[in-house]
């Protein structure tokens, strides 16, 4: 047998235990198979079993949208993030940042069209590639500087990592990136200043309130204000371009509200 070209039986066993392993997953065995062969070609394999099956399984389903392999992935892995960054921040608060953080890149494709969960390559087990993905996260996290998180941005903290956030980030990227696009257009020079200062530059409400003279409750005020308003109007916009075909009002508020932060740091970078 020839390196790097997979026997067929041997792929189509490799592909029926998979399958097997998560009942619940519908993912199609034709999606499956030709994924697991362009991987196998990559690395040079020729046997199945030099890869971990079940995980790349599980990870091109997720890639694929299946809500049943986001929740799978959720049990096993996503669920020890606060476990995995302990020791750089043992916040809650922190745990819940990386773990949005990383969620939105594992599915988010990048320059490439490629998302970073479709480049798990199965030769070691998905959690500890996950693991070792989480503590990057982390340290990246740390190096640009925690901002302070005012009580006012309590109603705007959302699920990011939710199946269904998941499902509609996908299947609307397109739709929510114009959208958000539109409204931050349409804010005051003086609307994106404070939120480019609070959130990409790390300034404090009281560091935000300094610059502009004024106090840290009436830079909070505006802060939120401006968050407010995007918020409302790219949820109204989406919900006008969706139509009745689209998803419901509490669902997109929900996207909305869990990509607020990464969005406006993709458009104001």
């Amino acid at each position: 047998m020839l390196i790097g070209l997979v026997e067929p039986a041997a792929l189509s066993r490799a592909v029926s235990d998979a399958q097997a392993a998560f009942p619940r997953v519908k993912l199609t065995a034709e999606v499956f198979a030709e994924h697991l062969r362009s991987r196998l070609e990559a690395e040079g394999l020729d046997d199945p079993k030099a890869l971990q099956i079940d995980d790349l399984f599980l990870a091109c389903a997720c890639v694929h949208g299946d809500a049943e392999a986001w929740r799978e992935l959720e049990k096993q892995h996503l669920s020890r993030i606060p476990e995995f960054v302990a020791r750089i921040d043992p916040q809650p608060s922190f745990a819940d940042e990386v773990r949005q953080r990383l969620c939105e890149k594992l599915l988010q494709p990048t320059d490439g069209g490629v998302a970073k969960l479709a480049s798990y390559t199965g030769r070691g087990p998905l959690g500890g590639w996950l693991r070792i993905s989480a503590i990057r996260e982390a340290q990246s996290a740390k190096r640009r500087g925690r901002r302070e998180v005012d009580p006012d941005d309590a109603g705007l903290v959302s699920p990011a990592h939710s199946p269904e956030i998941q499902l509609l980030k996908q299947r609307y990227a397109a739709e929510f990136k114009e959208a958000f696009a539109a409204v931050l257009v349409s804010l005051s020079a003086d609307e994106r200043n404070v939120l480019r200062l609070h959130y990409l530059d790390g300034l404090t409400l009281e560091e935000v309130g300094k610059t502009y003279r004024v106090s840290r409750a009436t830079a909070a005020r505006w802060i939120a204000s401006a968050k407010e308003k995007i918020v409302d109007q790219v949820q109204t916009r989406l919900g006008g371009q969706l139509g009745q075909g689209g998803p419901p009002a509490p669902s997109l508020l929900a996207l909305v509200k869990s990509q607020f932060e990464m969005s406006l740091r993709r458009h104001f970078m």
